[in-house]
C-alpha cells in the first residue's frame, strides 16, 4: 500500500524541477516581448503583457495601475530600451508563478544605464501568462571587499 504512495511522491518530486524549467522558459518569452515593446516605445504593447488588474510598483514605491500611460511617461522621460534576465522562476500551482531577475534600462538622458532588479507574480488569463504585479528596484552597490574595508 505504501509502495504506490512512495512511487507517486518520487514522480511528483522529479516533475517539480521540470515544471520550474518550463515556467522559466515561458516567463523568458514574456521578458523578450517586454523588451520588444519597450524598443518600439509602445506603451499599449507593454500594458498588454499585464493581466487586466495588473500593477507595477516602480523604483520609488509608487503603485501604477494605468500601465499604458505609465510607459508613455517613461518613454517621454528618456527610457529607450531594456535587457531583461530571468534569474529565478517558480510555479505556484497551475495558474500562478513568480520570478525574479535583473534588468538593464538604457535611457537617452543621463545616467544612460540604470541597473535594476525585479520580481513579478504571473497569472494565467485566457490561457496565457500575464504579469499581475511587477516590482522593480535599483541594485545596491556591491558590498566593500576586505581590501577596501581595511582602508577605512
Amino acid at each position: 500500500m505504501l509502495r504506490p504512495l512512495v512511487l507517486s511522491s518520487m514522480v511528483s518530486a522529479m516533475a517539480i524541477p521540470a515544471l520550474a524549467q518550463d515556467i522559466k522558459s515561458e516567463l523568458e518569452k514574456i521578458g523578450a516581448a517586454y523588451t520588444d515593446c519597450v524598443a518600439k516605445h509602445d506603451g499599449a504593447c507593454v500594458a498588454s503583457l499585464y493581466s487586466k488588474d495588473g500593477i507595477q510598483v516602480n523604483v520609488v514605491g509608487e503603485v501604477k495601475t494605468d500601465l499604458k500611460a505609465t510607459y508613455e511617461d517613461y518613454f517621454k522621460g528618456g527610457e529607450d530600451k531594456i535587457a531583461v534576465k530571468v534569474n529565478y522562476a517558480q510555479p505556484l500551482g497551475n495558474d500562478m508563478a513568480l520570478a525574479a531577475g535583473d534588468v538593464d534600462v538604457t535611457f537617452n538622458v543621463e545616467p544612460k544605464l540604470r541597473q535594476l532588479f525585479w520580481s513579478a507574480v504571473y497569472v494565467k488569463e485566457g490561457g496565457q501568462w500575464k504579469i499581475r504585479m511587477l516590482t522593480a528596484a535599483i541594485k545596491p552597490p556591491p558590498p566593500p571587499t576586505e581590501a577596501n574595508a581595511d582602508k577605512k
